[in-house]
């Protein structure tokens, strides 16, 4: 697909104003010490720096979390070095201040080669200045390299759905393994593309490229297989045993302190959560099904995700933000319900959403998880509002035309 100039200039344009966006914010903001997660990463970093252990939250080798992000620390710590660690920092939030970049870019693809370039430029802009993806290149976590190849995956599985090329599926599956490498819980949508061309009846070859796919995205996993059976004598195929603190955090509906949390043993979390959903299920089955669905899934969206992010910003530009939210949010959750049967195009977008969303469903419910959603979101708001500005713009056309003619 070819992109005139105007197209080319006009993406430019946003991704400047993202970058410089960003980085006006990272350099001017106050960062508060690492904690949680973000100490957790740069710990792992440095310990792997200095004695050569990968372990996250311990001393002895682990893998509680894919190395995606812990190498992307490591190697900038071991560029700029860690002592003090605010300098470093500070370099590693600038870097995701590009990083970034790759998202918008790649929303804008997606949405030029799913419906047109005017709506590509639409959902850009809307990921532009969606505040979570401006605050979140402060943080020490995965959502920005993760949402980088988020979106490159999703616009190589249009690809695949359109032309069905060799190397479409190649990349689809080199970027399915770095993706995994970031974010395990990216692998279900390896199946979208396959099952858009087996249903279209597009057959031709699939099952070799599906093997070729499945190869790229062994070559980028092997060295992560390699070291798990050399440390462990065991085949590890992601992670395991992290996901177990999530999902039984999410088997407390609604919040209520239900979970004595002083009295789970740490290694039997996951058990301990698919007891509580069986027990829930016998004694109060109407409260756990709507927990489970429709319950965990407002708390996706009903906040945002944005930190002390307001605070540095114009009140009335935070509003803005804030109403632009609940837009893309409402708007695309409609058009993808109503649209995704009787279009090819948004049949894709509800599917590929679908998928993220019931994943995160098996685990607790925090506006955070709507980070990787969004996208999806954003091109069907940005193709609705387009068609809208386009009717309307054509309506007042015409009622100057007349009027020229007849007045």
């Amino acid at each position: 697909m070819k992109h005139s100039f105007h197209d080319r200039f006009a993406i430019g344009i946003i991704l400047a104003f993202a970058c410089l966006l960003r980085l006006h914010y990272v350099l001017n903001a106050y960062h508060e010490p690492l904690v949680w997660d973000q100490l957790e990463y740069t710990k792992l970093a440095i310990q792997l720096l200095e004695k050569g252990i990968y372990a996250y939250r311990d001393t002895e080798p682990n893998t509680l979390v894919t190395p995606g992000l812990p190498m992307l620390l490591t190697a900038v710590y071991g560029i700029v070095g860690y002592d003090p660690i605010e300098p470093a920092l500070t370099v590693i939030r600038v870097l995701q201040c590009f990083i970034c970049l790759p998202a918008i870019l790649f929303i804008y693809l997606t949405g030029a080669r799913l419906f047109q370039p005017a709506v590509g430029l639409l959902a850009a802009c809307f990921a532009a200045v969606y505040p979570s993806y401006v605050w979140s290149t402060a943080l020490i976590l995965t959502e920005v390299p993760f949402l980088s190849c988020l979106t490159a995956l999703v616009y190589m599985q249009v690809r695949i759905i359109q032309d069905n090329r060799r190397r479409d599926h190649l990349w689809f599956g080199l970027l399915l393994g770095i993706t995994v490498l970031i974010r395990p819980n990216v692998l279900p949508l390896a199946v979208v593309p396959y099952l858009f061309l087996w249903f279209s009846g597009n057959r031709r070859r699939m099952f070799v490229f599906v093997l070729q796919a499945a190869a790229m995205f062994a070559f980028v996993l092997l060295p992560w297989w390699v070291r798990n059976w050399m440390t462990f004598h065991s085949f590890i195929f992601i992670a395991k045993g992290e996901a177990g603190n999530p999902f039984l955090g999410g088997t407390d509906p609604y919040f209520r302190g239900t979970i004595d949390w002083s009295q789970i043993d740490e290694s039997d979390q996951l058990a301990e959560g698919m007891r509580r959903i069986k027990q829930g299920l016998i004694e109060q089955p109407l409260l756990w099904m709507k927990w489970m669905t429709i319950g965990k899934f407002t708390y996706f969206f009903r906040t945002l995700w944005v930190g002390p992010y307001p605070f540095y910003v114009p009140d009335w530009y935070y509003y803005v933000l804030n109403k632009l939210h609940f837009f893309i949010v409402y708007t695309g959750l409609t058009l993808l319900a109503v649209m995704g049967t009787r279009s090819r195009e948004y049949a894709f977008l509800a599917v590929s959403f679908a998928i993220v969303c019931g994943v995160h469903l098996l685990f607790i419910p925090v506006d955070r998880y709507a980070y990787g959603m969004l996208p999806f979101l954003m091109l069907g708001t940005a193709h609705a509002a387009v068609v809208l500005l386009r009717f309307l713009f054509g309506k007042i056309l015409l009622v100057r035309l007349l009027a020229k003619r007849f007045g």
